[in-house]
Order: C-alpha cells, then structure tokens, then sequence
C-alpha cells in the first residue's frame, strides 16, 4: 500500500485540519465575548466539533490506507464525509455564540469542496470483491449471502 500522506487526498486533509486550527484560535476563549452561558457553550462546543472532525478526517484516511478490506475502507469514507459536514456546520455554532469570519469560514468551505472530487476519486479505487459480510447490512450487494464459519 502506498503512503498516504503523500497522496493529494491527504494533503488536502491537512489542508482542512490546519485552516480549521486556525479559525479555532483565532475564535474567542470561553465567555471573554459570550454575554451568556448558553453563547459560551456553543462557542466552545462548536470549536470543539470543528477540530474532532478536522482531526478525524486525517486519521480515517490513514485508517482506510491500512486495511484492505472494502467494507472498513468504506466505513471509514462515511466517517470521514460526516466529519467534513458537520466541520462545515459547525462554522454555524461559532457565528450563533457571536464569533464570525466569513473569509476565513469561506475558506474552509472552499477546500472542503476542493476535498469532495478528491475523496470521490479515492472512494472509485475501493474493490468490492476485497469485502467481508457487513453483519449492519449497509455495505453488501445485492445477492450477497453470509460468511459461515
């Protein structure tokens, strides 16, 4: 297996986890703009989402690249779409708790969606024939029966 970290899929990755830093620091530390608990909850639940799932994105890559097996590569690839969701949505919490950075939020926005054709491409490479029996059912095919021990 090759090394993802040289991949442009992962660079990319790194590209989200370090502008998602950066918008985490720059954001305000609990209460010092917040009025309110509930501006200051957000606000930290809100970094705390951005930088999970930044982190998360990275590390299901190198997750996937480490095993061969269709459906865990694509579970790791419904992880790692999730993250850079609810990354995104996040940005959200931080403009509710006051915070707000629509550059450097578009930013982030932007090389998700450069992200997305990338992760798509990688997706395409998965074989389905290097697959185990998903006893949650959600990535057989159709025909497919169970392993028996």
């Amino acid at each position: 297996m090759s090394d993802h970290r040289k991949t442009p899929l992962f660079r990319k990755a790194e590209e989200i986890r370090e502008l998602a830093e950066a918008i985490v620091q720059s954001a305000p530390d609990r209460g010092e703009e917040a009025e309110d608990g509930f501006e200051a909850h957000m606000l930290e639940a809100s970094k705390n989402e951005i930088m999970s799932n930044a982190y998360m994105i990275g590390a299901k890559i190198a997750g996937a690249y480490g095993m061969g097996l269709y459906d865990l590569r694509m579970e790791n690839a419904c992880l790692i779409r999730r993250a850079c969701r609810e990354m995104v949505v996040a940005l959200r919490g931080l403009e509710i708790a006051g915070h707000s950075e629509p550059a450097h939020f578009d930013l982030l926005r932007k090389a998700v969606e450069e992200f997305r054709p990338l992760f798509l491409e990688w997706v395409a490479t998965f074989k389905d024939a290097d697959r185990i029996w998903d006893e949650w059912g959600l990535f057989n095919l159709p025909g497919d029966v169970p392993d028996h021990d």
